[in-house]
């Protein structure tokens, strides 16, 4: 998505075209749901005292500098300001909204 995102904003700069990603981080869906409830079921050793997937899913948030989860709302900020005059000199960027698990 990267590599397309920076190829469209060259084509289309000419035309005033802002071409931008957003690239998500942790969000709890009903896929990490069920992959919880599939790595419990399975005995999971990393979530052997764990029951309830959300619980296992907030686990993975250790691996977030900032501590906590993105929620749909975090990436609808971001995409807000992409839409917005404010970001009108910004294209063929890459914005991790992730609460700082990748960092470039």
């Amino acid at each position: 998505m990267i590599i397309l995102t920076q190829g469209v904003a060259r084509q289309v700069a000419k035309d005033n075209i802002n071409v931008n990603c957003i690239c998500p981080g942790i969000i709890y869906t009903s896929i990490h749901e069920d992959m919880a409830k599939i790595r419990i079921r399975k005995g999971d050793p990393s979530l052997k005292d764990v029951k309830d997937p959300r619980e296992a899913f907030l686990r993975l948030t250790a691996m977030v500098p900032l501590g906590r989860e993105q929620t749909p709302e975090d990436i609808g900020r971001m995409a807000a300001f992409f839409a917005s005059e404010e970001s009108r000199n910004i294209t063929g960027q890459s914005v991790n909204v992730d609460g700082g698990m990748r960092m470039n």
